[in-house]
């Protein structure tokens, strides 16, 4: 499941919090306010269309549909593949938490996990651990990673309290 929420300030000044939520990947997008279903909406061929519930304010459509598509882990499958271009063959959105990739056929699968499980935590951006099934191109050997992005402090600087 992937819940987000999004604060949309309309045209009267009040502003309203939305929560969006998907059960699973492919499925569409829940439309909840103050507690209640008021619709949902599902991207079709490169077009967000609402699905169900009344008729939504055109401007709220669009900026759900923004929201949505802003998010990182829409990004992170393209990033895995771009990255791994000669190794990854298919990477699979489950949730904003777990995805499954696909290798391609030829390579060294046990040399692919020590390098993906080394690098793979410097693509991720959220603030949450992800995990990671891996499989090679014929489901034969597979292993799960659950990665951590990775936190650099902030150097602080200032006056150090010094006592005489």
């Amino acid at each position: 499941m992937t819940e987000l929420e999004y604060f949309f300030e309309g045209k009267d000044g009040i502003s309203e919090v939305y929560q969006l939520i998907r059960f699973g990947a492919g499925e569409p997008w829940k439309i909840v306010l103050d507690g209640e279903l008021i619709g949902s909406m599902e991207k079709w061929q490169g077009t967000w269309r609402q699905q169900s519930g009344d008729e939504l304010n055109e401007d709220l459509l669009i900026s759900l549909a923004r929201h949505i598509d802003a998010q990182y882990f829409n990004c992170l499958p393209q990033e895995i593949c771009s990255r791994w271009p000669n190794l990854v063959e298919k990477v699979v959105l489950r949730s904003d938490t777990a995805y499954m990739i696909i290798c391609k056929e030829g390579i060294s699968f046990k040399s692919f996990q020590r390098i993906f499980s080394k690098f793979v935590p410097d693509l991720l951006k959220d603030e949450w651990p992800v995990n990671f099934q891996v499989f090679n191109y014929d489901f034969s050997d597979d292993f799960s990673l659950c990665a951590r992005p990775l936190v650099y402090k902030k150097e602080s600087f200032g006056w150090e309290e010094v006592n005489r």
